[in-house]
């Protein structure tokens, strides 16, 4: 008596057509502009006060913006709201 085979579809064809449709998805929303995540979390981190925040400082305002900082601040390389060329940082009182 001959068996009898159905065919049907391979774990691995679903798990690759799944893995697709996800990374389409995250190029749909990417290109129509409403993968917002990342341009805020941008925005939040482009000025100086939260960059010297995020090293537990505070950003030193009085800093000429076109030369690097004296040997008792911490410079951020980088172009920010508040300079192109850097932001100085010190120590909380």
């Amino acid at each position: 008596m001959p068996s009898k085979k159905s065919q049907s579809i391979s774990i691995n064809t679903i798990i690759i057509a799944a893995i697709a449709l996800a990374v389409l998805v995250v190029l749909f929303l990417i290109f129509t502009g409403r993968f917002k995540i990342f341009s805020e979390g941008l925005d939040t981190t482009a000025s100086c006060s939260s960059s010297c925040n995020s090293i537990g400082m505070e950003y030193y305002s009085a800093a000429n913006p076109d030369t690097k900082c004296d040997q008792t601040r911490t410079y951020i390389p980088g172009t920010f709201k508040e300079s192109k060329t850097g932001c100085c940082c010190q120590a909380k009182p």
